[in-house]
């Protein structure tokens, strides 16, 4: 029987050795015990993935209502189009068939001018091209909200933050029923390792966080400030609002799970934490602090991709 073995040397209250303890244990008791641990590590990690997705998927539901107004647009712009394409179409075929039935000139001439046939083809070109281009703004935005709900892989790829800050403003703001002033200025492109969506979804909770603090009452121009620093070796992005600030006694317990200062039925506790945990998973770091000038301001820091 496979056996790992561990002796212990006993020491007497003078000094010396007096005996030694053996302990035997079967291995394949050890080899089941590590079984046991890997299966419970496993289970903990697909909960943390599942409880990162709700997490993204509470998130989206809030920006229901300001993506079905950004649909809206380009697919009203398509219909219009296409009903004018319609029109249009009836009055060619109209065309059309006087022209195969072999109507006499100045009929075709009178019959152009009424329908309009001139102005109609000198129209055509705009309305296939404003039809093309609402509908691929349509196929943009589906693509992004499928891209932010889809399951992150652990691949770690090149991510240029500017991109991520602007996405997330966009979403967000879209999602607000009163806009919110933001002052973001992009800058160069700065490039971090790590999952875009990911780090979407931290820069779209700080945001989200910072929009409901200069929402409440006794705000009375509610604006939230984005920057972005980035030097040889690390990229610091800060959000910081003119809101009430975050109470001292509630700094240290920020970013603990499910705890939140928002009523019920507005927030879960768990958008900071599992924003913590996405940015240690990156190397970097998340903190909170009151600005000197009221309002809170958070600051993630990340190494930036050599």
């Amino acid at each position: 029987v496979p056996v790992d073995a561990n002796c212990t040397p006993r020491i007497g209250g003078n000094g010396r050795r007096v005996g030694t303890v053996w302990v035997g244990r079967p291995t394949a008791e050890l080899k089941r015990a590590y079984h046991e641990m890997r299966a419970a590590h496993e289970a903990l990690k697909r909960t943390q993935q599942q409880l990162l997705h709700s997490e993204k998927m509470a998130s989206l539901g809030q920006l229901v209502a300001g993506v079905a107004h950004e649909l809206n647009n380009p697919i009203s712009f398509v219909l219009g189009n296409v009903h004018a394409l319609r029109k249009y179409c009836d009055r060619l075929q109209t065309y059309m068939a006087a022209l195969h039935a072999h109507e006499p000139e100045p009929v075709l001439q009178a019959l152009r001018q009424k329908l309009r046939i001139e102005h109609l083809l000198g129209d055509l070109p705009s309305l296939i091209e404003g039809t093309l281009e609402g509908a691929q703004r349509t196929a943009d935005i589906v693509h992004g909200l499928k891209r932010f709900s889809a399951m992150d892989s652990e691949e770690r790829v090149p991510v240029n933050l500017v991109e991520v800050i602007e996405r997330a403003i966009h979403w967000v703001q879209k999602g607000r029923p009163t806009p919110v002033d933001v002052r973001w200025q992009a800058g160069t492109p700065c490039t971090v390792m790590g999952s875009a969506g990911q780090l979407q979804q931290v820069m779209m909770n700080l945001l989200q966080n910072a929009f409901d603090a200069v929402g409440g009452p006794g705000v009375v121009s509610p604006c939230v400030w984005v920057s972005l620093a980035c030097d040889a070796d690390a990229v610091r992005v800060s959000v910081r609002d003119n809101g009430p600030g975050v109470p001292p006694e509630h700094l240290l317990r920020i970013f603990d799970p499910f705890f939140t200062t928002k009523p019920v039925g507005k927030g879960t506790g768990l958008g900071l934490s599992i924003s913590y945990g996405i940015v240690e998973q990156h190397g970097g770091r998340l903190s909170a602090r009151n600005a000197e000038g009221g309002g809170a301001e958070f600051v993630l820091e990340l190494p930036k991709a050599q």
